[in-house]
């Protein structure tokens, strides 16, 4: 019992462990390959890249900080060009202590009217105001007003500043003014009688929010703060507390200095910015003062954030690995199972699958071979159909296509055919095994039975042709296994078309030998000499392209076919020109009853070998052959072609009869006919006298004028009717009547004209 359960465990749970390793062993390489780069690159950054990261923030920092500064100086410096210039306007241009406003009311209307203008045309302006220093003082706010004792305190230490043009503590600010800004821009107007006295005051209060938010802006982060200091009267101008406390614990203690510094204030580390902005007879220090958290946290956050979804990644591949992996899986056990089949093989399932891949492909490899030499055989069958007259019918580009679907492209090669007779098959297979030893060029062997061969060569070089050539015939002649072996070289041709002329001279040629020596090469001449040509009894090759004229019914070959037969058997012997009209008559005959036509029947019981013979001069021959023999075939057989055709064309004009009203073309009743689309094309164009396209265009118009005359049917529905849309139909309908379909029926109705204008039948 113990042998039998040690025996289930090593065949049943021993796999199943195999299985599970190799699982889990997929499961972590997958883990590893998708989470720990992310990981390491998430710990990369957080351990090498903060510092320098925290670097480039910081100066990013910086330079934001004094895009601002520059923002707010460009803010102040227009302010001061204005007001200098507003000073030297004309309508302040004089003493104004000298005037009187109460008699010169226009004029302060129009100092009221333009100090609005100016307050109002600035954002930064919350009040302007023109303090003139009279006897009895008075002020432009820009309303007119006179100035008390006590205010007039506050505007004489601006009149009487040693400075023309300077920014100054806001003396006139009260409790109530706590959106005024702490300092104002003065402009003094000198008086024109006494140089050492100024005359009047421009005196500029600015919109402390608006000045805030651009002070503020120099902080940059919601836990930061930023605050202005005035050089000259030692003023802090800052929106919060924070500044001052700042100022107080860290700045009072450490000094004000130019540039950038890290601080520890109320346990936080802060990055201190500071400059100076140069104003009118003034200076500003200003102060940014941001957490350095606040510039390393987008990098910690950054390198956290990698990090967490990494791991949590790590996490969640882990689950769905387990979950899903197995059927991830799936194709590779079908694969194994295809593979396996019922061989209950136990190894590693990869090992099996390159294993069984392997032996795929030396099979391959086998087909490969395989296929190769079933696509010889095609070709030396292409050119055994070639030399026969098979493919007499078609011309050299179509012989050169049906020759490049089995991989084989002529350009400017030369064609030659070998002739090769043996005394047995033994022989033969040697000399078949010693062609394909010898020659390297393109080769195609035919063998016709068992003593015959021929073979075709394909060849740029005709030097290395026949050096190739004389080698084997060394070896032919030399090896004493080769008894006799008589070969007949065909001359070069470069046409396909011209290769069987080529051969049928050496069959003639072999009629005429008797004897052979035991081994010899015969080489065909490249041009034949006219006392050569006693040996080409019959034209053979001229029979065929009389019979694959007649096959075409083409009557201007067949005519010319029967010249040149004539004219060859001329040239050989004048008596046998009767005789070899005999054979011809012989090979049509053949033709005729391979096609399944009687002679008896198509010759109406004549004898035509009685006609040849009471034909006693080559017209007569001629006449006998073409009108008495060729041309009753070719009227019976286009009797047969017209009346199918005829048959086709009624098929079609049904089928348009009865599917015009639908989206019908040419090639669904081609479909429908079972045809070809070109031949329906060509055959309805013969039949009908006008093309498919035509005819369906004006039976369509001919139903819709016959619907317009006899029906009430809106014009729509009536192109719907007969498979046109309604935009399309009026432009087709007014192409072919010259009218649109309303005019057509308006006048059909009145009796103008007739609606039967077409003629289908």
């Amino acid at each position: 019992m113990k042998k039998i359960l040690n025996h289930v465990r090593r065949y049943v749970l021993e796999p199943q462990l195999s299985s599970y390793r190799f699982y889990r062993k997929q499961i972590v390489i997958f883990l590893i390959v998708i989470c720990v780069p992310s990981l390491l690159i998430g710990a990369m950054i957080y351990v090498f890249g903060a510092k320098e990261l925290k670097q480039e923030m910081i100066s990013a920092h910086n330079e934001q900080i004094i895009n601002q500064v520059d923002y707010i100086d460009s803010q102040m410096q227009s302010l001061e060009v204005n007001l200098n210039y507003w000073t030297h306007e004309k309508l302040f241009f004089n003493d104004l202590n000298t005037i009187n406003f109460q008699e010169q009311y226009q004029m302060a209307d129009e100092i009221k009217g333009s100090l609005f203008s100016k307050q109002n045309g600035n954002s930064l302006i919350e009040k302007i105001s023109v303090y003139v220093d009279a006897e009895d003082p008075i002020l432009f706010n820009p309303q007119f007003r006179w100035v008390d004792e006590q205010r007039n305190k506050y505007f004489q230490q601006y009149v009487k500043h040693e400075d023309t043009f300077f920014w100054d503590r806001n003396v006139l600010m009260d409790e109530s003014d706590e959106h005024l800004f702490p300092l104002v821009l003065v402009k003094n107007i000198p008086s024109l009688q006494q140089n050492d006295r100024n005359s009047a005051s421009f005196i500029v209060e600015l919109n402390k929010n608006a000045v805030m938010q651009m002070i503020d802006g120099l902080s940059l982060a919601s836990d930061g703060f930023s605050f202005i200091i005035d050089k000259e009267t030692g003023v802090i101008i800052t929106s919060d507390q924070q500044s001052q406390l700042f100022f107080n614990d860290v700045l009072m203690r450490q000094g004000i200095e130019n540039g950038s510094f890290s601080t520890t204030w109320q346990g936080t580390d802060y990055s201190v910015t500071s400059g100076t902005i140069g104003r009118v007879n003034a200076e500003w220090i200003y102060m940014s003062v941001v957490p350095l958290s606040f510039i390393a946290e987008p990098i910690n956050y950054l390198s956290r954030t990698i990090v967490i979804i990494s791991l949590i990644g790590l996490c969640l591949s882990f689950i769905i690995a387990n979950m899903t992996f197995k059927s991830l899986n799936k194709p590779v056990e079908k694969v194994l199972e295809l593979v396996k089949g019922n061989s209950g093989s136990r190894s590693n399932p990869l090992q099996h699958i390159e294993t069984t891949w392997r032996k795929l492909n030396n099979e391959k490899d086998i087909l490969e071979e395989h296929v190769d030499g079933l696509n010889k055989k095609l070709i030396s069958n292409f050119f055994f159909q070639l030399i026969e007259g098979f493919l007499a019918e078609h011309n050299e580009h179509e012989l050169r296509l049906k020759l490049a679907q089995y991989n084989v492209s002529l350009s400017n090669e030369q064609l030659r055919y070998l002739d090769i007779e043996t005394v047995n098959p033994r022989q033969q297979a040697l000399v078949i095994d010693l062609l394909d030893e010898v020659f390297s060029i393109n080769h195609y062997v035919m063998t016709f039975n068992s003593r015959f061969i021929g073979v075709i060569y394909s060849y740029m070089d005709t030097d290395h042709f026949n050096a190739q050539m004389d080698r084997f015939y060394q070896m032919v002649n030399r090896n004493q296994n080769y008894e006799v072996v008589v070969m007949y070289l065909s001359q070069p041709v470069q046409d396909l078309t011209d290769l069987s002329e080529g051969v049928e001279q050496i069959r003639q040629k072999k009629y005429l030998m008797n004897s052979y020596e035991p081994t010899c090469l015969i080489n065909m001449p490249e041009q034949v000499e006219n006392d050569d040509k006693g040996y080409l009894l019959y034209p053979f090759a001229i029979e065929q392209q009389l019979l694959s004229a007649i096959r075409t019914h083409d009557k201007t070959k067949i005519s010319v076919a029967i010249d040149q037969f004539i004219e060859r058997v001329c040239q050989y012997d004048e008596r046998a020109i009767q005789y070899s009209f005999f054979q011809l008559y012989s090979a049509i005959q053949g033709h005729f009853l391979q096609e399944g036509y009687s002679p008896i029947e198509l010759f109406s019981g004549k004898n035509m070998v009685k006609e040849l013979l009471h034909s006693y001069d080559l017209t007569a021959l001629k006449e006998t052959i073409v009108q008495a023999v060729i041309e009753p075939y070719l009227q019976v057989v286009q009797q047969k072609q017209v009346s199918k055709h005829d048959l086709i064309v009624k098929e079609a004009v049904a089928y348009i009869d009865e599917n015009y009203m639908y989206d019908l073309s040419l090639e669904q009743c081609a479909d429908a006919l079972n045809i070809n689309s070109y031949r329906l094309s060509k055959l309805f164009k013969q039949g009908k006298g006008i093309n498919f396209i035509d005819y369906l265009t004006m039976l369509r118009i001919e139903k819709a004028k016959q619907l317009l005359t006899d029906s009430t049917l809106k014009i729509q529905d009536i192109a719907l009717s007969v498979g046109y849309r309604h935009s399309y139909f009026n432009r087709i309908f007014k192409k072919h009547t010259a009218m649109t379909p309303g005019q057509f029926r308006d006048k059909s109705q009145a009796g103008l004209i007739n609606a039967k204008v077409f003629n289908l039948s």
